[in-house]
């Protein structure tokens, strides 16, 4: 479905206030899980303003009905397939890293990145599987093709809850692909086990021009992807880089990438620093970076992805431990579970699978 665009696109926790956020790239300290835990709160602010227009209008839906059968139709949601089609998108990713290395043509491997959008898309549609993929430590990779692929991910649910259409959901996309392709250069600096220094912070903030060097050289995005890639560091309360710039002044698909880019770097190990799991990440969200994001789209991501996002472990109130598998929309308190261990802690001999959005207990004691 990206096909016919080729060639042509171009009261939150109070713990969790004391955090002080970094806004450096990836540096960003964690607070410390707490047990028990306040409940959490949604922003209440409006919805993200409604993005302008393209200069082609283009009214329809991308997720229609009629799309949506004929994907299930010709695929099934599965974690086998989802899993292949992530490692597909990660190996892709790893290729064009090196083209960019070695100075290669990178507008003949576009073929490819569109062929990454349309698998990672249609596997979104069919459901949720792939999400489970996104949550994989490995430590001894090297991150930033994984992180690349998960922003990719996330940034396209985003677009998708939204009601995106084909132009815009390539907007964000590629977007998404080239927003930290410049870091490759800077790895080493990446790869620190300390913090980094003021001079190091310096140059990781160059990522952001190595990242549009590197989409000039393709030559063929619009201004509205270069501008996003240019953005996705700057932050509603004006505390991001390089500009500095407020709330309105920031393109919206740079606020959809700026809470993915982050969320995805929280649930991740790094050299310097430990993962949140992605129960804290969402608390730390709604906690101390509430003003860095906008809030519409943080409702819309966490109504998405719930407070226990696909791939949690969580603890029931029958104190069996569970895995989340889905989220059903408008109920991110009460995923569907599927039960590894009972209440003495043994693993099941048969997994059984709970809809907890249809049924008034168990509910979720916490996560894990």
């Amino acid at each position: 479905m990206f096909d016919i665009l080729r060639g042509k696109e171009e009261k939150p926790d109070e713990d969790a206030e004391k955090v002080e956020e970094k806004d450096e790239k990836k540096d960003i300290d964690i607070p410390p899980s707490k047990s028990p835990e306040p409940p959490v709160s949604f922003p209440k602010q409006d919805m993200m303003t409604k993005i302008e227009d393209e200069k082609k209008p283009e009214d329809h839906s991308l997720v229609s009905k009629k799309l949506i059968a004929e994907v299930r139709k010709h695929g099934v949601d599965n974690q086998e397939k989802a899993k292949d089609i992530y490692e597909k998108a990660v190996e892709t990713l790893k290729t064009l890293l090196v083209k960019i290395r070695t100075r290669e043509d990178l507008s003949v491997y576009m073929d490819k990145l569109y062929g990454l959008l349309d698998d990672l898309f249609n596997q979104l549609v069919l459901g949720d599987s792939i999400l489970t993929n996104i949550y994989d430590d490995r430590v001894e990779e090297y991150y930033l093709p994984h992180h690349i692929v998960n922003v990719v991910i996330l940034s396209s649910i985003i677009g998708l809850n939204m009601g995106f259409n084909k132009s815009r959901l390539s907007h964000i996309g590629l977007s998404s692909i080239f927003h930290d392709v410049g870091m490759d250069a800077l790895r080493e600096i990446a790869a620190q086990s300390r913090k980094l220094t003021d001079e190091e912070h310096g140059l990781v903030k160059t990522h952001i021009q190595n990242s549009l060097a590197v989409v000039d050289r393709v030559g063929t995005f619009s201004e509205v992807v270069k501008e996003t890639i240019r953005q996705h560091h700057e932050r509603i309360d004006g505390s991001g880089y390089p500009k500095g710039m407020k709330a309105d002044k920031i393109n919206a698909y740079a606020k959809i990438l700026a809470l993915a880019d982050t969320y995805e770097a929280i649930t991740h190990k790094r050299p310097h620093r430990a993962a949140l799991n992605a129960h804290n990440a969402v608390r730390f969200l709604l906690g101390s970076l509430k003003n860095n994001f906008d809030s519409g789209v943080i409702k819309l991501f966490i109504n998405k992805m719930s407070v226990y996002p696909v791939g949690s472990i969580v603890i029931l109130e029958t104190d069996e431990i569970a895995r989340v598998i889905s989220v059903q929309p408008g109920s991110p308190l009460r995923p569907v579970v599927m039960i590894l261990r009972d209440a003495d802690g043994e693993p099941v001999k048969q997994s059984s699978v709970i809809d907890l959005s249809r049924q008034d207990f168990p509910s979720i004691k916490g996560s894990i």
